[in-house]
């Protein structure tokens, strides 16, 4: 039997390739995992808000229990992505989410809040599960010279996977109160349908992904990790304040889209038109076009300044929501939300590729840290922005977040500054 030093140089992969022979597997995942994604977000929006006929407060509560969910669970995922199967987690985050969709099938049919909220939080116990370990093993897997590139294609499999999703759960959704309105076991019969496929992604990736396949690179970096655990106190304290930078500015972050992102749908079948069908079918662009162009953003994000990135994305992102807030068209609606998610998506792929460089030893920790900072922000987020629609008015979350995104620059680009030349994997030796 191979011992394991000999096993890993067995299934090492050479730094001048791109990605691993198994990567495609575990990319192939993420679409049986994500096609209850845009319809969960948009029919639940829709019951709560319209057929429960219940705050904005209380919808907010749903996405803040997907979160706290996510953030009770993350602050052992993470050590555990470093110390257990990474292959192991994933599928049990996937059989998580599967259980959590037939739960929230039957809390809808019973028209129970309360189970709505449960299967909301087993759903954000099971993406945390599943997420940080794939987003570990994609790391692994991929050259840290298209790192970038690699959460791209991840991103295009997501959408691919809303994309079907999609199609099947409104055209269930729209025959079903076309031929038979009273009966909500049809209605929503894509909601169980999602927690088969989940189950059946699990345990194909069990199958197919072999965790010991990983990138070898000539004079490896990686000692930065043991110098930084031996470095002077000075090192130390600097590079603490570079994570708390980032992670601050990361959190307020994630709190300022939850302000309003939630409440996008709400506002536009408010102000702009009431035919829920039709808003969702205007929705559905910016996550398309989106997926077909993820891959493409993915490859500039490995080429562009990271300073400029962060920078252009807030201020863009700030004036987009502005134009948001302030249309009265569909189609006007649709390119915005087309423009705002390649901004979205441009410099979140930018940011995984920066944060799995920084550290190959504790990357499962750095992925589990940044997803309990972003989990906090999303709890709090969605609540602020339903007391503020419901306090002040439906315009506030929009006008707040604005503020907040301008804001939020001198963090990202301090944070980076500071870490970058501690980062281990660094871009500059790659050799021509």
């Amino acid at each position: 039997m191979l011992s394991p030093l000999k096993k890993f140089r067995k299934h090492s992969v050479p730094y001048t390739h791109k990605y691993t022979p198994d990567f495609d597997s575990v990319i192939y995942i993420v679409v049986w995992n994500s096609l209850g994604f845009f319809f969960i977000e948009f029919i639940i929006s829709y019951l709560i808000k319209q057929e429960f006929n219940k705050s904005a407060a209380q919808l907010g509560l749903f996405f803040s229990f997907i979160t706290l969910g996510g953030l009770l669970s993350s602050f052992f995922v993470g050590y555990l992505t470093d110390h257990i199967s990474k292959r192991n987690l994933v599928m049990i985050g996937a059989f998580g989410r599967g259980l959590s969709y037939f739960g929230l099938y039957i809390s809808i049919i019973l028209k129970s809040l309360g189970g709505m909220y449960i299967s909301a939080f087993l759903l954000g116990t099971g993406a945390m599960l599943f997420w940080v370990p794939l987003d570990t093993l994609i790391s692994e897997k991929s050259s840290k010279y298209h790192r970038s590139s690699a959460f791209g294609k991840r991103r295009f499999a997501l959408g691919i996977g809303m994309v079907l999703g999609t199609i099947v759960g409104f055209s269930i959704f729209l025959l079903g109160r076309f031929f038979v309105p009273g009966n909500p076991f049809l209605i929503y019969a894509s909601i169980p349908l999602f927690g088969v496929a989940n189950f059946y992604a699990g345990i194909q990736f069990s199958r197919k992904v072999d965790e010991l396949v990983k990138f070898q690179y000539p004079n490896k970096e990686h000692e930065g990790d043991d110098q930084l655990e031996n470095s002077s106190q000075k090192l130390t304290r600097i590079y603490i304040l570079g994570m708390i930078m980032l992670f601050f500015a990361l959190i307020l972050g994630a709190m300022n889209a939850g302000l309003y992102r939630p409440f996008i749908q709400p506002f536009i079948l408010e102000n702009v038109n009431s035919n829920a069908g039709l808003v969702a079918w205007f929705y559905l662009p910016s996550f398309l076009i989106g997926t077909l162009i993820a891959p493409r953003l993915g490859t500039i994000g490995d080429k562009i300044n990271p300073y400029i990135a962060i920078s252009m994305a807030s201020l863009l992102g700030g004036l987009v929501t502005w134009l948001i807030m302030i249309t009265r068209n569909l189609w006007i609606f649709s390119v915005l939300l087309v423009i705002d998610n390649t901004i979205m998506l441009t410099s979140g792929f930018i940011f995984m590729n920066f944060l799995s460089r920084v550290s190959e030893k504790h990357r499962g920790k750095i992925f589990g840290i940044t997803t309990t900072f972003d989990s906090l922000g999303m709890i709090i987020g969605p609540i602020i922005g339903g007391i503020v629609w419901d306090v002040l008015s439906s315009t506030a979350p929009f006008i707040i977040t604005i503020m907040v995104e301008w804001l939020l620059i001198p963090f990202f680009i301090i944070g980076i500054w500071i870490l970058n030349p501690r980062v281990v994997e660094v871009l500059e030796e790659k050799k021509s």
